[in-house]
């Protein structure tokens, strides 16, 4: 299978781009206080980060038994940097403002 689209299917899990998210604001966490910040079981955390770096999207260490994640930002990985900015900006929230319109609001919340 083409390695771009299995980064898409990685990318389809609502979870995976939580996780991915988090990364980017907190930095490295352990799989528990990933999936503590998210909101999923550590079982679950624990899976779809193991998808993440099977893409080449995080990268695990392991230090006293525990495993930390973080995001892998090596300049080879060109797909990267624009899917990180993608997630960053379905997570930005533009203002509520009336000259907005309505269906720029919506694309917005759709990405």
């Amino acid at each position: 299978m083409d390695f771009l689209i299995k980064i898409f299917k990685a990318l389809a899990n609502e979870h995976r781009v939580k996780l991915l998210h988090t990364l980017m604001k907190k930095g490295e966490k352990e799989i528990s206080g990933l999936a503590h910040e998210i909101g999923i079981p550590y079982k679950t955390a624990a899976r779809n980060l193991k998808i993440l770096e099977q893409t080449n999207l995080a990268i695990s260490r392991r230090w006293q038994g525990l495993v930390y994640y973080s995001l892998r930002n090596e300049a080879g990985l060109k797909y990267n940097k624009t899917l990180y900015d993608l997630i960053l900006k379905r997570y930005q929230k533009l203002p509520n403002d009336s000259h907005f319109p309505k269906k720029v609001r919506k694309l917005n919340q759709i990405l």
